[in-house]
């Protein structure tokens, strides 16, 4: 049997403290920073195999240039499903995008190692136990490379991490090159002057909220049936399965309902034993997705419990805890729901009230900021230096990234003509009610601050080593997807094959 240093590991010299300096060079390589950048990680898994379908035959997925995309025992997809499903459960939730992300992985790795060998890269041992020790398989509890670790590990372990790293490095090889791409110094400035032209802002809000209090109650008395309420107690599950076992212990009296739901729910009544204090009706029913199931919920009696119903968050068990009643208006948050509702369903009265409130306020606004920003029921938003980005470049600093409650941002996008208007305003005036989704704003912009200064030396340092390689990672995938040798057949085969 070959020794360790037998064409395999070689340690460094000077024990764990090199095996750690390594460790930390490799973290802050360009490979780590693009992982957590791009959505697809071409990574190599150093998982051994797990059960994820038995027997020796194989799925195929799809081509690339001819080339099977396929699942099959002990494979590279096979080996990321085994990776994935070690993470996250194997569950009908989490199946389809366990099985996605796998196959796309795979896809990339069969681009990438296809470009390896068109440029005839080949490993050297050198860099395949330079790969063994930087890919943390053999690390210790401290995350540095444990030379005892490996030589502990059995012969075939040591040979299944050689043979892997040795399959995919050069693919790894190839991402590296694209990745390191070189830029000039005029290019980094060049986009780093794309966010020196930067404005603050603040807008006032005429939302919902501003609609009189009065014409709420009387709307609620008119059409009382969405603004009933009453105290339930809950329990939410992941599947129905689950839902079915728990709800027969309630009801065989082998557990309560307040155990189950301290010991199984997943939503955020678990801590209080499942109880939802008072729900109203169109609360309950914008949960739910048959919205039907609330009007059983609503007529049933008190200490009925209900269910399973299919709802945003899974499945969940209801118990009512009291009968129906007109909700308390004297709550705020009742009335504000109440406006809610009457902007989400009648927009024609909530619509023309709101375009009359716009005006009424911005006329204020316009003789005193202040006095209109302290009017009830507006809020005032601050945005943080933006520059100008009618593309949406994720070089730019835009709006998208300064402004918080996003109603601003929303409004210019897609709308050049605003954008324009809002950045060569004069500053510290004010601009006419624009409308953004539901709700007006009203804006107000200001002087940069120094933070454009900051945000362009920001730029100009992570442009070379951020942006332009995750930028070349894009462009590779995109390129990959769109190639006339990629035949997808995923969803069509998971449905019958995996799912099925």
């Amino acid at each position: 049997m070959p020794s360790d240093n037998e064409k395999g590991i070689e340690f460094p010299q000077n024990g764990s403290k090199g095996a750690e300096g390594k460790h930390k060079k490799q973290k802050k390589s360009i490979g780590w920073i693009i992982g957590v950048v791009v959505l697809i990680l071409i990574s190599v898994t150093f998982i051994l195999p797990t059960t994820v379908f038995s027997g020796s035959s194989s799925i195929e997925f799809g081509r690339y240039n001819g080339e099977k995309i396929e699942l099959e025992y002990g494979n590279y997809f096979y080996n990321q499903v085994a990776s994935l499903s070690s993470q996250y459960p194997m569950n009908a939730m989490n199946s389809l995008q366990i099985y996605m992300q796998a196959y796309y992985s795979t896809v990339f790795e069969i681009a990438l190692r296809q470009m390896a060998e068109q440029a005839g890269i080949r490993t050297t041992d050198s860099t395949v136990n330079d790969a063994i020790i930087q890919s943390g398989y053999f690390n210790n509890d401290q995350g540095v490379f444990d030379s005892e670790v490996y030589r502990n590990a059995s012969q075939m372990e040591k040979s299944a991490v050689r043979a892997q790293v040795e399959e995919l490095l050069p693919s790894q090889m190839v991402l590296a090159d694209i990745t390191s791409v070189r830029t000039s110094d005029a290019e980094s400035d060049f986009v780093a002057a794309l966010n020196g032209n930067t404005r603050t802002f603040q807008y006032i809000t005429v939302g919902p909220e501003t609609y009189p209090d009065t014409d709420a109650w009387a709307y609620a008395e008119a059409n009382p049936a969405p603004f009933q309420a009453m105290d339930l107690s809950v329990i939410t599950v992941a599947t129905e399965d689950s839902a079915n076992e728990l709800l027969a212990s309630i009801q065989s009296g082998e557990a309560t309902f307040e155990d189950t739901a301290l010991a199984s729910s997943t939503d955020s009544y678990k801590d209080a034993s499942g109880e939802m204090g008072s729900v109203m009706y169109m609360t309950l029913e914008s949960q739910l997705v048959d919205a039907a199931n609330a009007a059983t919920i609503y007529g049933a009696a008190v200490g009925d419990i209900l269910g399973p119903f299919q709802t945003v968050s899974g499945y969940s068990i209801y118990r009512v805890n009291s009968a129906a009643a007109a909700a308390d208006l004297e709550n705020e948050d009742n009335l504000n729901a109440v406006k809610a509702y009457i902007a989400e369903n009648d927009s024609e009265t909530m619509g023309t009230y709101l375009q009359a409130k716009a005006d009424e306020v911005y006329a204020t606004a316009v003789e005193s900021w202040d006095d209109a920003a302290a009017i009830s029921g507006v809020s005032v938003t601050d945005v943080a230096a933006a520059a100008p980005n009618p593309a949406g470049s994720s070089l730019i600093n835009g709006l998208s990234f300064a402004d918080p409650d996003r109603l601003l941002s929303g409004a210019v996008a897609g709308d050049e003509a605003f954008e324009r208007e809002i950045f060569n305003a004069e500053l510290d005036s004010v601009i006419a009610p624009r409308l953004s989704g539901s709700e007006y704003i009203i804006v107000r912009p200001l002087a940069s601050d120094s933070s454009s200064e900051l945000s362009s030396s920001y730029v100009t340092s992570l442009y070379p080593t951020i942006f332009v390689p995750s930028i070349s990672q894009m462009d590779l995938q995109s390129s990959v997807l769109s190639s006339n040798g990629f035949e997808d057949n995923f969803f069509q085969v998971y449905l019958s094959r995996i799912s099925g």
